[in-house]
């Protein structure tokens, strides 16, 4: 396959799937701040890494610029309507790749963000915005499993998905784990933040279903690190990266694949042979922040094996 087609195909997953996780961490820190008063908008900038990019922008961390930031900034190169903008330029590329209606979707998706009145929102009309946003991912999302042949253009797509799924995981427990720290902390509210955190990930019936009724950092941590069949899990992720590695090289490893097989199977490591309890007793933020530059590696090595574009942040 041609590294132009590959690159379109992996930055066109990637970014819808960034401009997906975007909504859902707005859409539950919405809700809280409605709910429970919780306010705590800065959080999601540190999600993210913005903090001295969106301090030269706007004043203070309230909802409205967060908001503004992280969906529709143009300076932003990671806001919603970037993402998109930037998968429906990808998309565009390779029209002769993609079936039609995967284009088709993709653009009408481009066009219902992009003509937003994101100047005149309620709570009720952003909230609903960020669902469309969902929906739209998870229309992408099974529009290539019923539409595309499971080839390489398949299989760059899933690995894009699934590396910024997991990155995003560890993202966001890093930042919400400091948060939970906090001795203001009470019974009711580490349940609610515990509970947000899942919600990030739509991850609270999965693991209601496995928990049920005990929410506890401990376990949501264990749950997000390391379960192996839920889907935004950092363990799951990093199987279908290295089951997508394996179909890619044909089970070899090659000289030019050396170095990537190195780094998932170091990783893959890390998560079979650690526990919950070694992870909060070494260093949870350590761990974290390493996966995390793992991660930016990651992407440095599929580029340089497959020949892709600039890795983005």
């Amino acid at each position: 396959m041609l590294s132009r087609v590959s690159n379109s195909l992996y930055w066109m997953s990637r970014n819808i799937e960034r401009a997906e996780n975007t909504a859902r961490l707005i859409s539950v820190r919405l809700i809280g701040s409605i709910e429970h008063k919780e306010n705590h908008w800065d959080e999601l900038i540190s999600i993210i890494g913005a903090h001295d990019d969106f301090e030269q922008r706007y004043d203070r961390y309230d909802a409205k610029s967060v908001m503004d930031y992280m969906s529709f900034s143009s300076h932003n190169p990671n806001s919603i309507l970037n993402c998109v903008k930037l998968a429906r330029e990808d998309a565009r590329a390779i029209r002769e790749i993609i079936p039609q209606e995967l284009w088709e979707m993709i653009n009408a998706f481009y066009w219902e963000v992009k003509q937003y009145k994101h100047e005149d929102w309620t709570v009720e009309t952003i909230d609903e915005f960020y669902q469309m946003i969902i929906r739209q991912s998870a229309l992408f999302q099974g529009m290539v499993e019923a539409t595309l042949s499971f080839d390489e253009a398949y299989l760059f797509i899933k690995m894009a998905k699934f590396i910024e799924r997991a990155e995003k995981t560890s993202r966001i427990l890093n930042i919400y784990y400091y948060r939970s720290e906090d001795p203001e902390h009470n019974d009711p509210s580490l349940y609610r933040h515990w509970f947000a955190v899942l919600q990030s990930v739509s991850g609270h019936e999965a693991y209601l279903k496995k928990h049920h009724p005990f929410i506890t950092g401990e376990r949501v941590i264990e749950f997000l690190l390391f379960d192996e069949a839920f889907p935004r899990s950092i363990n799951y992720c990093l199987e279908q990266v290295y089951s997508v590695f394996q179909e890619l090289e044909n089970g070899k490893i090659e000289h030019y694949s050396e170095d990537l097989h190195e780094l998932i199977a170091k990783m893959r490591h890390n998560f079979k042979t650690m526990s919950v309890i070694d992870v909060l007793t070494e260093d949870i933020h350590r761990f974290l922040q390493e996966f995390q530059s793992n991660c930016f590696q990651l992407g440095r090595l599929i580029n340089k094996t497959y020949y892709l574009g600039e890795v983005g942040v």
